[in-house]
């Protein structure tokens, strides 16, 4: 079975352990539902970013 997308935010706000309560949970699904989409280029300049500074 697919999960739906409010599902899927749900579970990635779960695996960013937030806050119990219902309205702490709520706040941080709201934020990743409506974070603005990466493009690829984006996403591979985060990438090598994060490459960077795990060096240091």
């Amino acid at each position: 079975m697919d999960k739906t997308q409010i599902e899927k935010f749900r579970e990635a706000a779960r695996e960013l352990k937030t806050d119990q309560s219902d309205a702490a949970f709520e706040a941080v699904v709201q934020k990743i539902a409506k974070a603005k989409k990466l493009t690829p280029e984006q996403i591979k300049e985060f990438v090598r970013r994060e490459r960077e500074q795990s060096k240091d």
